[in-house]
C-alpha cells in the first residue's frame, strides 16, 4: 500500500478539494480526550484554506470541553523530510504531532509522540473501504486509511494554561480525502476495552447512493483483524443510529459482535464542515463515549457461537454523527481560533 499518509492533494486548483488527517485518543488515566485536525480544503474556485483543529474533552467536567479551528491563508502550508503536513508552525509527522491554538476563552498545545501497540501486526495502515469498492473509490478520487489503527500517544498538552500528561494513551491517526464528502454519516472509535487492552473496535457507516447507509466495521481481537465489511460478511452488519447512541452487530467466519456507544450530549462539540460547493455538514463529536462490546466465537461458519465475554469501556471511546443539520442538545460549538504562533507567541 502506498505511504497511507502521503497527500492526496496536487494543487492544481479549479476542482475542489478536501483532505484532513486527524488524531484522537481518549486517556483511561486521567479522563481526557482529544481530537487533533491538519485539514486542507480547496474551493471551486480554486482557494485553498489549510487549518489546524484542536478539540478536548474532560468526561469528568464538561465544561472544560471545547473544539478550537485556526484558519490560516495557503502560503502557511509547509512540506518537507520526515513532515506529513505543516500548517504555520503546526505540524504533523510519522513520529509525532504538535500545535498550538487559542480562541474565546480556550487554549490547546499539543507535543505528542506516536508508537504502535505491538500486535498492531494484525494488519497495520488499514483500508476501510473493503475490496469490492475500492475502485468505486477510486473513481471518485476519495479514500479512507487507518494509518495508525493502533495508535499509542505519550508526550505533553496544556489545556486553558493547565498541564496535562499523556502516557501511551489508546488513540488512532487517519487520513481520508475526496471531493465532495458523503451526505451523512457515523464514525467510532475505541482501543480502551478493560477486558481486553490490545484490542480495538472501528465504525463507519456511510450514507450512499438513494440513502442507503453502508456499515464499514472492524474490530482487532487477540492479535487478528476482523474486516466486516468484506462479502459475504456485509450482509450481516446492522446498524441503528439513534444519536448520541449507536447499537451494532457484525459477524465474519469466526467472531460475532455487538453491542452500543452512547454519549451525553454536554460532553459533545459540533463542529462544520464546509464542502467545495459552499454546503455544509453539522458533525457532533466526542472523545469520551462509553462503549460496551460483546463477544461471540465458533470454529467454522455454521458451528455454535460461544460466548468470550463482554468488553467495556467507560468514557474513553470516540463517537461522531455527521449530516446537514445542526444537533440542538449539543450547545458546545466549534469555535474560529488562531494559531499562537502565528499571532506573534
Amino acid at each position: 500500500m502506498r505511504s497511507a499518509n502521503v497527500p492526496r492533494w496536487r494543487g492544481e486548483g479549479g476542482r475542489g478539494w478536501y483532505e484532513a488527517w486527524f488524531i484522537v485518543a481518549a486517556d483511561p488515566r486521567s479522563g481526557a480526550g482529544v481530537w487533533l485536525r491538519y485539514a486542507l480544503d480547496e474551493a471551486s474556485d480554486g482557494t485553498v484554506v489549510p487549518s489546524v483543529w484542536g478539540s478536548f474533552f474532560d468526561r469528568s467536567a464538561s465544561a472544560r470541553n471545547f473544539s478550537l479551528k485556526a484558519s490560516l491563508p495557503s502560503a502557511a502550508i509547509r512540506r518537507g523530510a520526515g513532515l506529513v503536513i505543516g500548517i504555520g508552525d503546526a505540524a504533523l509527522e510519522e513520529s509525532g504531532c504538535k500545535g498550538e491554538v487559542e480562541g474565546g476563552g480556550h487554549s490547546l498545545r499539543w507535543r505528542l509522540a506516536f508508537a504502535e501497540e505491538e500486535d498492531a501486526a494484525a494488519g497495520g495502515a488499514q483500508e476501510v473501504s473493503p475490496g469490492f469498492l475500492q475502485p468505486i473509490a477510486r473513481l471518485k478520487k476519495s479514500g479512507y486509511l487507518l494509518a495508525r489503527p493502533a495508535l499509542r500517544l505519550s508526550g505533553a498538552l496544556e489545556v486553558d494554561g493547565q498541564p496535562l500528561e499523556l502516557r501511551s494513551a489508546p488513540g488512532l491517526q487517519a487520513h481520508l480525502w475526496g471531493q465532495q464528502r458523503y451526505p451523512a454519516w457515523a464514525w467510532a472509535h475505541c482501543g480502551s476495552f478493560e477486558e481486553a487492552p490490545g484490542s480495538s473496535l472501528d465504525l463507519l457507516s456511510v450514507q450512499g447512493p438513494g440513502g442507503l447507509f453502508i456499515p464499514l466495521f472492524s474490530f482487532r481481537f487477540q492479535g487478528k483483524l476482523h474486516r466486516f465489511a468484506e462479502l459475504p460478511w456485509i450482509a450481516r452488519s446492522t446498524s441503528r443510529r439513534a444519536p448520541p447512541a449507536w447499537h451494532f452487530s457484525a459477524e465474519d467466519a469466526t467472531l460475532a459482535i455487538d453491542g452500543a456507544l452512547r454519549a451525553d450530549p454536554a460532553d459533545c462539540v459540533e463542529v462544520e464542515y464546509v464542502d467545495p460547493d459552499g454546503s455544509k455538514l453539522f458533525c457532533v463529536n466526542t472523545e469520551v463515549a462509553h462503549a460496551e462490546l460483546r463477544v461471540r466465537t465458533r470454529s467454522f461458519p455454521g458451528a455454535p457461537w460461544r460466548p468470550e465475554g463482554t468488553l467495556r469501556s467507560a468514557g474513553s471511546a470516540g463517537l461522531e454523527f455527521c449530516g446537514p443539520y445542526p444537533d440542538s442538545r449539543v450547545s458546545n460549538k466549534m469555535i474560529h481560533a488562531a494559531l499562537l504562533a502565528a499571532a506573534g507567541r
